[in-house]
């Protein structure tokens, strides 16, 4: 029997600080190019997202402020069998509306995030079934030995059942039908912060919640403003109408080293960028070409070749960037160390094209965010260049993320090529695969990120197999054989692990997480 139990702080600790706290309460103002897509937390599997209602909801377990998993709305857990983990739920915790947490609330939750609604269905994949043993202890079976359930269980959010039934919330809405859905404006959870005001893509206030169980900074107001305009956004840091910048526009870091008031913090994100090809319709869209010429390995492997990550580091992404060989940075769970990528070659990329019958080149679209990742737009415009060299001409569409998620997560995939990214949450490369580069079965909640529709059924097999296996060394080798299949396949091609870049005031403390998480009850205005 696997046992874990988490400390509390004593009750007299937590006098202190939120005595500290209200003897130097502070307004943290937030910017950033976009906002969160949505207030409900299980639509939208994006990480601003949901590490922006990670403030507002908890879930079973999170990580502290040492990117360690620890008991969150579970004070411990024990893993009874191979399949069947037991949670002991905190007790005395509140929704901000007042109203009790108790073991129905995660078992509504867990099966929201289970419905077919849900954008986050993979990661309740492997639960059978989830049960209460009394109000304030809850059973997870699992269909077979889960290793990282705990990890699994970092993106699940939990709301009031009663709250939810109440405003007519009982399923997840749809990310085309947020606007009408009382969720997707409103939300109730146990987190250090409630929502005060939500103006989508103009303001959302937040407010500390006085209740709240457990470790708490001084900022007692968060105003968080979506600023579209790079230059703009960093104006009004160095004007200090904000406090924070985040992730601040790679051509501005000089200028605010070398300003008064301001720094620059950044370390290492967990996200690969990545060039996405549609290799399941029999048609591409958006393009005059007759059938799709993507299905041809040949033709993935010219447009690795012709595309320069090397350029679009040093050139659009100013050195703040690591090459990626794979689709995972080193520091996630099955990351294969003996992968290399296919190196510049355009020459190379147009003898490939004439052998896969394109002697030409073709036409075809393009889609991308303007918002939503560092220099997004720019390592697209970057791409069209240097796709243009080997013939291939690229229309390109560059919207808000607004506009851009709803069109690529659309029930039939609605690109086929397009820039992405991904960041596993639970640093462990199935993640990836789950939603990524698994073939889709989007019945079982596997796949949903899977817009370029690759499948490798070999890595699928190896990776199933990972998913049960419990001893770690075996279980990283599967995974890693699986990753050299997908990289073998052309799955996508990778581009780089962006490094996190925030410019923040002087007088803010904060906690920067590879995963992007901004976890604001660790912040401090001094």
């Amino acid at each position: 029997m696997i046992r874990n139990r988490v400390l509390t702080a004593t009750a007299g600790i937590a006098v202190v600080a939120a005595m500290a706290s209200a003897a130097s309460a502070e307004t943290l103002r937030m910017a950033s190019q976009g906002d969160a897509t949505s207030l409900d937390p299980h639509s939208h599997n994006e990480s601003f997202t949901n590490y922006f209602l990670a403030n507002i909801y908890e879930g079973l377990v999170a990580r502290d402020r040492n990117f360690e998993i620890a008991g969150q709305l579970a004070e411990n857990w024990e893993q009874v069998d191979p399949t069947t983990w037991r949670f002991d739920l905190r007790d005395g915790v509140t929704f901000h509306d007042g109203s009790a947490f108790a073991s129905d609330d995660v078992i509504f939750s867990i099966n929201r995030a289970r419905a077919e609604s849900s954008n986050f269905k993979h990661v309740l994949a492997s639960v059978e079934s989830v049960t209460a043993i009394d109000e304030m202890t809850v059973e997870i079976r699992t269909t077979a030995p889960n290793p990282i359930l705990l990890n699994d269980l970092l993106d699940l959010m939990i709301l009031d059942k009663q709250w939810a039934e109440a405003n007519g919330a009982e399923e997840p809405i749809n990310l085309q039908a947020e606007e009408k859905a009382y969720s997707a404006t409103n939300a109730n959870g146990t987190g250090p912060y409630s929502v005060t005001s939500r103006a989508q893509g103009e303001r959302t206030v937040l407010a500390a919640n006085p209740d709240y169980w457990g470790e708490m900074g001084n900022i007692t107001e968060v105003v968080f403003t979506p600023i579209n305009n790079a230059s703009t956004l960093v104006s009004a840091l160095l004007s200090q109408e904000v406090d924070l910048v985040m992730p601040l526009p790679l051509q501005d870091i000089p200028r605010v080293e070398s300003a008064d008031g301001v720094k620059v913090v950044s370390s290492p994100e967990a996200r690969t960028m990545y060039i996405g090809m549609d290799q399941w319709r029999d048609q591409i869209i958006e393009s005059p070409v007759e059938g799709n010429p993507f299905l041809d390995l040949r033709v993935r492997q010219a447009f690795a070749h012709a595309i320069s990550a090397e350029a679009i580091i040093d050139r659009v992404m100013q050195g703040q960037a690591t090459l990626s060989t794979q689709y995972v940075m080193d520091k996630v769970n099955g990351y294969n160390p003996n992968l290399t990528r296919l190196p510049y070659d355009p020459q190379k990329a147009k003898t490939l094209l004439t052998q896969a019958g394109y002697p030409d080149g073709f036409e075809l679209t393009m889609d991308c965010s303007t918002d939503r990742y560092v220099n997004d737009g720019q390592i697209c415009q970057a791409t069209v260049s240097l796709l243009a060299q080997v013939g291939i001409k690229v229309n390109l569409i560059a919207q808000p993320k607004a506009q851009f998620f709803p069109k690529v997560v659309a029930p039939d995939f609605g690109t086929s090529f397009f820039l992405l990214s991904w960041t596993p949450s639970t640093m462990d490369s199935l993640n990836v695969f789950q939603n990524v580069l698994g073939t889709r079965d989007l019945d079982n909640g596997k796949g949903s990120w899977n817009i370029s529709g690759c499948s490798v059924p070999e890595a699928d097999a190896l990776t199933a197999e990972a998913a049960t296996t419990m001893d770690p060394a075996a279980r990283e080798r599967l995974l890693q054989d699986a990753m050299a299949l997908m990289v073998e396949n052309v799955c996508l091609v990778p581009l780089h692990v962006q490094q996190l870049v925030w410019g923040a005031a002087e007088k803010v403390e904060l906690v920067q997480h590879p995963t992007f998480e901004f976890p604001l009850e660790y912040y401090n205005v001094n």
